[in-house]
């Protein structure tokens, strides 16, 4: 879903500078699509290896371990709690972006209504009325319907898109005004911010087990390069045009900077937070989906009364209560979106776009190329993957510091 991450990017232009930014969409952007390839690649001969048509990420992450090196096969088990781990955690951070992006529009939206009204809750007073709300449309537990939402949704986003950008087209161009590039927390927090909007890595494995020919997936020309170069696109535009138009004064969504007096935009702010609550429901899936099985095994081995039938949809819903006020709570502790997008993206982003499907590629590959004797292969792909980990873990360590400090100042 085209949401939050495209919205904010005007913001991070402004962190990093208008061409340094331009530059690092489509860097960024390349340094992903390499990285899905290689996941969909493994996983392709994974699944030959063990017979089996689908592996979640997870599931790829252990079969990889297990299936290499006889020194790391012990380390499958960790692999893949690791990996689901790190999932959860993006899965959490999307959400928490999702309920904050509705909290603040809800906010400016009830201000320009109704100015004269009495009634005017702060950001953090908007997540707790918005709680209720928020918990009846996740107690939908049907792939089905939320697929419809969805989609929906996307065709909404994508419209809204449109109608912001031939807005930010005819505003003045500032472009000779603005820096070209900043400083390193800045560029480390646009980083950040990027990667978050590049937030489809969970998502990469169960569209590829939905293709009739998987090997469309991946290549120069596949669906995945050419849906990164299109998304790509979009998301140079949306961040160009909008720092142009509004310069430093960009807050955390584009939307925030449309004119607060024209019911036009006042309607389409409606609309994008109707959308974002709508698409809520998907992202909390995912991680309900990976939650709730493994947790009702281990009560129905437990045994007792908590094992009992009649209890298992009372303990999912309990559940679902569980992680939205989880998320309800992470969003009140950092209630901006200009610090919890790069905050989100610089830290799961990184680790899921760059460091875990490189090391996973080193695990399933080196032997295959080892054994073969493909010795100049198998260098080039320690080459290429090391590579790959090292730029991982430095936007992970500098951009988590960078993040920090623009937390606590």
């Amino acid at each position: 879903m085209i949401g939050p991450g495209c919205l904010s990017l005007p913001l991070a232009f402004k962190q990093a500078g208008l061409w340094t930014a331009l530059f690092l969409v489509f860097f960024l952007g390349f340094l992903n699509c390499v990285c899905m390839n290689k996941l969909v690649r493994c996983a392709q001969i994974l699944c030959k290896r063990k017979g089996d048509s689908f592996l979640s990420y997870g599931n790829m992450a252990y079969e990889a371990v297990s299936g290499s090196f006889r020194p790391v096969r012990k380390y499958a088990r960790i692999a893949r709690i690791c990996v689901n781990a790190s999932i959860i955690s993006l899965q959490m951070g999307v959400c928490s972006v999702f309920y904050v992006f509705c909290a603040i529009h809800l906010k400016e939206s009830n201000e320009e209504f109704f100015p004269s009204s009495s009634f005017k809750p702060t950001t953090i007073q908007w997540m707790i009325i918005i709680f209720l709300p928020f918990l009846i449309i996740n107690f939908v537990r049907s792939i089905k319907p939320i697929a419809v939402i969805s989609m929906i949704g996307n065709v909404l986003c994508l419209i809204s898109l449109a109608f912001i950008f031939q807005y930010l087209i005819r505003i003045e161009d500032r472009t000779i005004k603005l820096p070209r590039i900043t400083d390193f927390e800045g560029i480390m927090a646009a980083c950040g911010s990027i990667l978050y909007a590049f937030e489809g890595q969970a998502m990469v494995l169960p569209l590829e087990n939905k293709l009739k020919k998987p090997s469309q997936m991946v290549g120069t020309f596949g669906i995945l390069s050419v849906g990164i170069a299109a998304v790509s696109v979009i998301f140079a535009l949306c961040g160009f045009l909008g720092f142009t138009a509004f310069g430093n004064d960009v807050r955390g969504s584009i939307t925030l900077n449309l004119p607060q007096d024209n019911i036009q935009f006042s309607l389409l702010r409606l609309a994008l937070t109707l959308v974002i609550y709508l698409g809520f429901v998907i992202q909390l899936y995912v991680i309900v989906d990976m939650l709730w099985p493994a947790l009702w095994k281990r009560l129905e081995r437990r045994g007792g009364f908590c094992s009992s039938v009649n209890l298992k949809l009372p303990f999912e819903l309990a559940l679902r209560t569980f992680l939205l006020f989880i998320i309800m709570m992470f969003g009140i502790a950092v209630p901006n979106l200009e610090e919890l997008i790069p905050l989100v993206g610089v830290t799961t982003g990184m680790l899921l776009a760059f460091l875990i499907p490189s090391l996973l590629d080193i695990l399933t590959w080196l032997p295959i190329r080892i054994k073969r004797r493909e010795y100049k292969l198998a260098t080039l792909l320690i080459i290429e993957d090391l590579i790959m980990v090292l730029i991982g873990l430095f936007g992970m360590i500098a951009g988590l510091q960078a993040n920090l400090v623009n937390i606590f100042k």
